[in-house]
């Protein structure tokens, strides 16, 4: 059985954490591949993109994908469709969807993170979910949750 979960956030913008605070096991297994903007250099923490895989000799892979989109002070425009895709949570906001939630309405410079899994391991899917709480515990403000 494939599990497959999203998670969006909404919080305030700052540095994201380091990228090896997501799926930590995952950094430490001997066989997995990652990519994303992360790795560049004087960026200050202000990464979009991270993607994990670990790979498992019989295909039943897991993976986690983080992609943030800012409203304010981006860096660069999102170079890819997910990323581009977080920005309708900023519009939402703009439209005013969002006048019943204090904390949101409070968030100057609002970011939108989604944290994404597939995964047929248990195990592998319980560290995504203590991945995603880690996350919520860095000063965020609110979430929506979105499951697939």
């Amino acid at each position: 059985m494939k599990i497959a979960t999203e998670f969006i956030v909404l919080h305030d913008d700052g540095p994201m954490p380091e990228e090896d605070k997501f799926c930590p096991s995952f950094w430490r297994s001997k066989h997995f591949d990652s990519d994303g903007d992360y790795y560049y250099e004087n960026i200050d923490g202000r990464w979009t993109n991270l993607e994990i895989t670990k790979l498992e000799s019989n295909d039943k892979n897991s993976m986690l994908v983080v992609n943030t989109y800012r409203e304010k002070d981006r860096n660069y425009e999102p170079a890819t469709h997910e990323i581009a895709d977080l920005k309708r949570y900023v519009d939402y906001k703009l439209e005013k969807r969002y006048l019943s939630d204090a904390i949101i309405n409070g968030i100057h410079n609002l970011s939108v993170t989604s944290l994404c899994f597939e995964t047929s391991n248990l195990e592998d899917y319980q560290e995504f979910l203590k991945t995603v709480h880690f996350f919520w515990n860095i000063p965020k403000v609110s979430w929506l949750i979105l499951t697939i």
